[in-house]
Formats: C-alpha cells, structure tokens, sequence
C-alpha cells in the first residue's frame, strides 16, 4: 500500500455552524450545530482527516463551537468573526422528531482554506441555499471538483425554501455537479409541489414513482450514486448499472437530530473502504457492485440508527459501529 492510501482521507465540508437549542417540553438545551458541522464530526470520529470551512460569529456561542471542532480533531477555516453565530430552535414533538426555528445569517467571503487537494468535498444543507453564503459555496465546489469527489446532501428547511419549485430547480443543478447525493424522502416530498409535504401522508405507489422519477433524474444528470433514506422504511441505493433496497429497522429512537448527517458521515466513511475517492473514483463508483454499495449503505445505516438513540447529534465512532455492524 502506497503512502498515499495510508494517509487518512482528507475530506473538505462546505457549510453552516450554529448552536442548536433543543425545546423538549420544558427542558431548554444548547449544543453545537449544524448538518455540516455534525458531518465534520461525524467523518473525524471515523477517522477521516476533515477541514471545515464554515462562518462564525465574534460571541460565546462561537466559542463554544470553536472548542468542540477542535476537541473532534476538525480543522476549521472561518472568515474574520464578526457579528453573532447561527441559531436553530428544534422543538420535539412526542415522536422526538424536531421543527425548527432558524436565526442566520451566512456569507464566506475572504476566508482561507486549505493547502492541498482534498479528496471529498461535501456541501448541502442552509449552506447551500441561504444568500450571500451558498453563491460562495458554489464557487468552492467548482474550485475543487475537478480533482476531488463531490458529496451533496440538500437536507431542505421549509422556512429556508419557501419557494418549493426555486428548491427544487436549485437541488436538481447541486446534483448534477455532485458524484454522490444522498436524501431523505421528506426531502423528495417537499420537492414534489404536486405532493403533499408530509411523505406520511403519499401513498406507497406515489412514494415509490417519486423516488424512482428522482433517482432517474439526477442520475441522468450526472450523478454517480444517489441514496434516498426512508426512516423504518429502509434506503434505497442506485447507480447506472444497480439499484438495490435495504429494509428498514425499528431501533431505539431518542430524537432524530443529526441522523441524516451521520448516515451521511457512514456512507462517506463506508465508500472510503473501498479507495473510491478523488476525481479518479467517478468511474468506478458508477460500477460499483451491488455487495459494496450494501456494505456501505449498512455501514452509514447503523451510524444513524445509534446516533438517534442518543440525544442530540452524537455520532459514533468506528470502534462503536464494529461490534454489532451489518457489514
């Protein structure tokens, strides 16, 4: 194995920090934030060498931000701090399901990054929808797509995307300059104006032809793989040449916060196995034989299901994932 393959593999996250202050019926908690953080961390506790580039605010709440990276071993590339940090208000329904409240502002201009060429740049969430800050994410994606492995997860925000056609135009174009999209199917129901935004609520032949309809869609754009997560209902993976399902499972559920970015950080991690990433790997993903993409797709499946039997965003590490592990 070359020193090249030894290394860990440097992934670059594109996106928003904040503090997220978890409302569940009287108890009142602030802890730090974000998709893209929590996939920063997320991939860190894999053992994946991550730089994070995100914006900060000049108060406490940065602070304590700025401390949890740095405990996680994430690399943090900030603008010159300058007002107050993000916020998001999750309010838990009985289910431990959150509606969120959003105090944010976002914009990336003047702000460092990283020497080298990475070999995974992830992007998604507010980060690439809120202006001024996404037209600047979208500079970086194209700065380093040319050698790097695109990784996009849209993870809609109604009160962010109002317009659900906007969205929807603008989630189509991230995916085809985006070699792996992962999405929930609350994300395609939002997506669907002709839909109803409550996926509980379509009926499963409508369910599935939604899917089917995106998966098409993005991978005729370009996109390499795209994984579609349906809570108990399992996960659906697709290539050109494969598509395959993983059923559902009913595990332990204390909240839902942070578990799609820790199904993301496990299929980035999963994926990293099998020496997909850099530019060089577009081909190979796209033939990738139905018993990896299950491998992965297991492997980011089970980070999720611990992660939301948890309070909070708290992603496990990899030594937590391999005892009872699918894979």
């Amino acid at each position: 194995m070359t020193e090249e393959r030894r290394r860990a593999t440097r992934a670059l996250v594109l996106g928003e920090s904040l503090i997220d202050i978890i409302v569940d019926g009287h108890t009142r908690t602030e802890v730090p934030g974000g998709s893209p953080m929590n996939l920063s961390i997320g991939l860190a506790r894999q053992g994946i060498d991550v730089a994070f580039i995100t914006s900060l605010g000049a108060d406490r709440h940065a602070d304590t931000i700025e401390r949890r990276l740095v405990h996680e071993g994430v690399d943090v590339y900030t603008p010159r701090r300058a007002g107050r940090t993000c916020t998001a208000t999750a309010t838990l329904d009985d289910r431990g399901t959150p509606s969120y409240d959003f105090d944010l502002t976002w914009m990336l201009d003047h702000t460092d990054t990283p020497a080298g060429v990475p070999d995974v740049v992830h992007f998604g969430s507010l980060g690439s929808a809120l202006q001024p800050g996404a037209d600047q994410v979208d500079e970086l994606v194209a700065q380093y797509r040319g050698d790097a492995l695109v990784t996009y997860d849209p993870n809609i925000r109604p009160r962010i995307d109002p317009d659900r056609d906007a969205a929807r135009a603008r989630v189509d174009r991230h995916a085809a300059l985006s070699d792996i999209v992962k999405a929930s199917d609350e994300d395609l129901a939002y997506l669907h104006p002709e839909l109803v935004a409550d996926p509980a609520d379509i009926a499963d032949d409508v369910r599935e032809a939604m899917i089917e309809s995106t998966i098409a869609r993005w991978l005729a754009a370009g996109t390499s793989l795209v994984v579609i997560t349906r809570a108990e209902h399992g996960i659906d993976m697709a290539t050109a040449q494969c598509k395959l399902h993983i059923p559902g499972h009913h595990p332990r559920v204390v909240d839902t916060i942070g578990g799609g970015d820790a199904f993301m950080a496990g299929l980035i991690a999963g994926l990293d196995v099998v020496g997909l990433f850099r530019a060089t790997g577009r081909d190979t993903l796209s033939t990738l034989a139905p018993h990896i993409l299950r491998r992965a797709g297991s492997w980011a499946q089970r980070t999720a299901e611990i992660t939301v039997g948890r309070v909070g965003a708290d992603s496990p590490t990899s030594v937590e994932l391999l005892p009872r592990s699918r894979v």
